[in-house]
């Protein structure tokens, strides 16, 4: 299984640039596409409105989308520590980044003081073009473990190690085959009073998977509760959404 399918970084160009969060908080990154807003020229911005108007009728960049996926992450970790001060969210924690996995996540939760993180992603030449240097710009050298291979690498690799803190970007850009074996995965990774955060949109057109299917199940299976810690515009063509996960009281 392919948690979220990534494309091949030898064909795309990469370049380094930054995020300026709504805080002030500035996340250094290494990917193929610019990010920031503030950073991108006009013709720049009107081509990523473009982008994201024309979702609709299936003519989008995938590949810039979950990158986008991955900037409304990091802003929405930025609102919950200095906008709705859940300043221990990270503190002392371990941490897991899964999804499409880019790096910046678990920037923000080691400059957040996470005790360590673990990145995991199917494609090592990823880790190696966008992810490891992406840590590197941050300075962070210490505490990361990175996990490749299928995702029956990834339950081997930690064995028995429980995470707190589980970031998943875009995990729902998949097919919904892979559901239930995501949300097993999940569930065996997390903590007794861990919290999982993860996005994505109401539907996609490069595969059949979308939040609402994925909250079904997560509802079927009845391991967590729900919390919406980010909801795009109702206006939007394909909303994104940001979900908080906890474990059910039993």
């Amino acid at each position: 299984m392919v948690v979220v399918k990534t494309a091949n970084p030898s064909k795309i160009s990469s370049m380094n640039n930054e995020i300026h969060m709504d805080s002030g908080r500035v996340l250094r990154y290494v990917a193929p596409v610019l990010l920031d807003h503030e950073n991108n020229n006009d013709h720049q911005q009107v081509i990523m409105l473009a982008q994201e108007k024309r979702l609709l009728f299936g003519d989008v960049n995938d590949e810039l989308d979950k990158w986008i996926g991955v900037r409304e992450m990091c802003q929405t970790i930025d609102n919950l520590i200095e906008i709705e001060m859940e300043t221990d969210l990270f503190s002392k924690k371990s941490v897991l980044e899964v999804g499409f996995t880019s790096g910046l996540p678990s920037v923000c939760a080691m400059e957040h003081g996470a005790n360590d993180v673990t990145i995991y992603s199917s494609n090592s030449t990823n880790l190696d073009t966008y992810v490891k240097p992406t840590l590197r710009r941050n300075n962070i050298r210490k505490g990361v473990r990175y996990i490749t291979g299928e995702v029956e690498d990834l339950k081997k690799s930690i064995a028995d190690k429980k995470y707190d803190v589980i970031l998943a970007p875009e995990l729902v850009n998949t097919k919904q085959e892979y559901f239930e074996e995501i949300h097993d995965l999940l569930d065996l990774c997390l903590a007794k009073n861990g919290i999982i955060i993860f996005s994505g949109r109401t539907h996609y057109n490069t595969c059949d998977g979308n939040m609402a299917s994925m909250l079904d199940l997560i509802k079927s299976k009845n391991c967590f509760d729900v919390v919406d810690r980010f909801p795009t515009p109702r206006n939007d063509t394909a909303p994104r959404r940001v979900v908080q996960l906890v474990r059910k009281m039993c």
